[in-house]
């Protein structure tokens, strides 16, 4: 059997006055961090398939978060946490792991957190991530635009209105929305209906993400081939008056950078 050994990432910040605490942590918090740290150690689907056995449990000492797997996944974890230090950016780091990082850094900054990567076969910590460092992911990964998307309304409210759209391209999405715009109108729940919705578009997968609605559209699965042909007629009159129709897009779109 290999060698056991264990990383830790420790959370160190205030809550009120009062240092953090376990009982701090929310459990939606904890499902993320060991869902973060999977994803750091094996990001593909196969290395999360064959992964090796992985134990969890939270201590005192403002929050540590401790996962007990094989030396070679602490290995692992060492070398990437020195080189992300070594090198001060998260450029190298694959798409799935540097989103992880970035993650965190946000966190950071945003709650006023440190937070350190610890192991068993360092002393030190290997990594620390606070509002003086900056482990952002620099490549694009979204753009912001707006959606038409169409699907079953499966649930609806919460203590921030949003209602569940279970969509056969992107399977379930969620999408905030106003107590006024979840009560207005007709009972929509367990309908077929479309929405109109800002949001972001995942540039790896196109899965939409951050949704907010904007509109309701009546579902009608009928279709009008004049209604169709009317509004090409009508667009293609403005799109032959736009000289170079591909930078047009990418403005609309927010330049190459989104």
């Amino acid at each position: 059997m290999e060698e056991q050994g264990y990383i830790e990432v420790k959370i160190d910040g205030k809550v009120g006055n009062k240092s953090i605490k376990p009982i701090d942590i929310d459990i939606a918090e904890i499902k993320e961090i060991i869902s973060d740290v999977e994803t750091f150690l094996y990001p593909t689907r196969t290395e999360k398939a064959e992964r090796p056995h992985i134990s969890y449990k939270i201590e005192e000492g403002s929050a540590r978060d401790l996962f007990y797997l094989p030396i070679s996944g602490v290995l692992l974890f060492n070398g990437l946490s020195t080189e992300i230090k070594s090198r001060g950016n998260i450029d190298f780091l694959d798409n799935k792991r540097a989103e992880i990082i970035d993650k965190f850094q946000r966190k950071a900054l945003e709650s006023n957190l440190e937070i350190s990567f610890i192991s068993s076969s360092a002393i030190d910590p290997i990594l620390k991530i606070n509002k003086d460092t900056s482990y952002f992911k620099i490549a694009a990964n979204y753009i912001e635009t707006e959606f038409v998307l169409y699907g079953k309304i499966n649930e609806e409210g919460g203590n921030n209105p949003n209602f569940h759209l279970l969509t056969k391209e992107y399977g379930k999405l969620v999408v905030s929305a106003s107590e006024q715009q979840l009560l207005e109108g007709e009972k929509r729940l367990f309908k077929i209906y479309g929405v109109r919705a800002k949001g972001k578009q995942n540039l790896t997968d196109g899965k939409p993400f951050d949704l907010k609605l904007i509109d309701y559209i009546t579902y009608n699965p009928n279709f009008d081939e004049h209604k169709l042909d009317l509004l090409i007629k009508r667009a293609s009159i403005k799109l032959n008056a736009i000289s170079n129709v591909d930078n047009w897009l990418l403005e609309i779109r927010g330049g190459v950078n989104g």
